[in-house]
C-alpha cells in the first residue's frame, strides 16, 4: 500500500502522540501522555503524518517561532519538530514525503525560514538545512574555580513567580542575540513542565531570580542530584538555562551555580560559543567546553531574508545558490549594502563574484559562520576578495546562539 501524507484532524491527535512516542523508541507514562503541551503549542494545520493505511508511520510538526536576526528583528520561522518515522518504514522515503510537504506548506505561508535541531546530523543537509548556531557544552568543577566580578543578590522563586517575572527579562535579550526565539505565553506555561520521566534521577526544576537594586535582570533554571558513593559529597547541578543580560547578572547567577554546597560538579549543555565565563575564572582549564552543532537553519526565501537583516561592513556582491529542492528558490542574486542596511534583487546575468548551496547560505545568515572557511572547503566557489567581504558584511556583534531545543 502506498504511503500518503496530510496534516492530522482532531480525532488522530492521541494515534499521532503515540506515533511521536513510538517513533522516537519511548515508552510515555500517564504523565506524559496526558500533558496539553501538544495541543496548546503545535496547530494541527502544521502537522504531517505519513499514514500506511489507517496506521500513523512518520510524524512532523512545526511552531510558529520568530527567530531573533542580526539587527535586532524577530523574522517568521517554522520551528520544525517531532521528525520521526518507524522503524518499521525506514528508507522508504516517507521522510522526503514528509519534508517536502512541511517545506511547501511553508512557502504558502510565506515564512522566509525554517528551522530545527537535527537528532542525526547527516539528514538535513540534503533538504537545504545548515547549521546555523553552536553551543559549547561545559563540565565546572567548583572546588577549583571562583568566579570574580561585581554582583548582585540571588534567591529562589517559585515556578509561578518564574512564570510572571523570566519573560520579561528574556525579551530584554532576545532582540540582542541572533537565533534566539519567541516565546509566547504558552510557551512559559510549559518551559516548567516537569515530567519524572524527563527528570533522569535528578530533582525537580529549581528557579532563582538575579537582582541588581531590587530590579530583576537575570534567572537561571536547573536540577540538582546528590552523590555520596565515595563517602564524600559530589553532587551535581545540571542546569536548563541560564539568562542573564547583565554583566552583574551574569556574575551573580554563575558565582551562585557553582558555589552550592555538596554539590562541586556543575554542567550546563548550551552555553553561548562567546559567553564570558572562561574570562571570569583564573584558569580557563577548570572548564571543560565542547562544541556541537546547535540550530539548523533553511531559507526558503533569499531576497526576503537577506532584506530583513541589518549587516556589518558596507559593499556589493553577487552570487549563485543552488537549491536542488526548490531550484525556483535558487538562482543568481545582487545584495548591495550601504550604511548596514541591505538590498537584495534577482539579476540574469553569467558572471558572478562566487556560488554556493542553500545550506551554506543558511550556515552564515545568522552571522556565526565564516565565509572564507567554507570557500576554503569548496563549499563556496569564486573569487576570494568578494567571499570575505561577504563574510564581513553578514557577520553579527554577537554570536548566534538558540536557547531552545524543540
Amino acid at each position: 500500500m502506498a504511503i500518503t501524507t496530510r496534516p492530522i484532524v482532531p480525532e488522530e491527535t492521541q494515534l499521532f502522540r503515540e506515533a511521536i512516542f513510538a517513533g522516537f523508541g519511548e515508552d510515555p507514562d500517564e504523565e506524559m501522555l496526558s500533558s496539553s503541551w501538544f495541543e496548546d503549542l503545535i496547530p494541527l494545520d502544521r502537522t504531517v503524518a505519513a499514514f500506511d493505511g489507517e496506521l500513523i508511520v512518520g510524524t512532523l510538526g512545526a511552531f510558529p517561532f520568530e527567530v531573533t536576526v542580526p539587527g535586532g528583528a524577530g523574522v517568521p520561522m517554522a520551528g520544525t519538530t517531532i521528525v520521526a518515522v518507524a522503524a518499521t518504514h525506514r528508507r522508504r522515503g516517507v521522510l522526503t514525503s514528509m519534508m517536502r510537504d512541511h517545506l511547501e506548506d511553508c512557502r504558502r505561508r510565506r515564512e522566509p525560514l525554517v528551522g530545527l535541531w537535527a537528532s542525526e546530523s547527516l539528514i538535513y543537509g540534503r533538504y537545504g538545512f545548515g547549521v546555523a548556531t553552536e553551543n559549547n557544552a561545559i563540565e565546572i568543577d567548583q572546588t577549583r574555580i571562583s568566579i570574580e566580578g561585581e554582583a548582585g543578590s540571588v534567591r529562589r522563586v517559585t515556578t509561578e513567580e518564574a512564570i510572571e517575572l523570566f519573560p520579561a527579562i528574556y525579551d530584554l535579550e532576545r532582540p540582542r542575540r541572533p537565533g534566539m526565539l519567541s516565546r509566547p505565553e504558552l510557551w512559559w506555561k510549559h518551559q516548567f513542565d516537569d515530567p519524572k520521566a524527563d527528570r533522569g534521577g535528578f530533582s525537580s526544576l529549581r528557579c532563582v531570580l538575579h537582582e541588581t537594586t531590587g530590579v530583576p535582570d537575570g534567572y537561571a533554571i536547573y536540577r540538582q542530584k546528590s552523590n555520596w558513593d565515595s563517602g564524600f559529597p559530589d553532587g551535581k547541578i545540571l542546569i536548563r538555562e541560564v539568562l542573564a543580560p547583565s554583566a552583574t547578572a551574569h556574575t551573580g547567577l554563575w558565582r551562585f551555580l557553582t558555589t552550592i554546597d555538596l554539590f562541586p560538579r556543575v554542567e550546563y549543555w548550551n552555553l553561548p560559543v562567546d559567553d564570558p565565563l572562561t574570562w571570569k575564572v583564573p584558569d580557563h582549564r577548570r572548564i571543560k567546553r565542547k562544541r556541537w552543532d546547535a540550530l539548523y537553519l533553511r531559507i526558503l526565501d533569499v531576497v526576503q531574508a537577506l532584506e530583513v537583516r541589518t549587516y556589518a561592513a558596507d559593499g556589493i556582491v553577487r552570487f549563485t545558490v543552488d537549491d536542488p529542492s526548490f531550484p525556483d528558490e535558487g538562482g543568481t542574486f545582487e545584495l548591495a549594502v550601504v550604511d548596514g542596511v541591505g538590498s537584495c534583487r534577482r539579476i540574469n546575468t553569467a558572471t558572478t563574484d562566487f556560488s554556493l548551496g542553500a545550506a551554506d547560505l543558511a550556515s552564515l545568515y545568522l552571522g556565526g559562520g565564516e565565509a572564507l572557511s567554507l570557500a576554503r572547503a569548496g563549499r563556496i566557489v569564486g573569487t576570494e576578495e568578494p567571499i570575505v567581504l561577504f563574510g564581513r558584511m553578514l557577520r553579527g556583534d554577537a554570536a548566534p546562539w538558540c536557547e531552545e531545543v524543540f
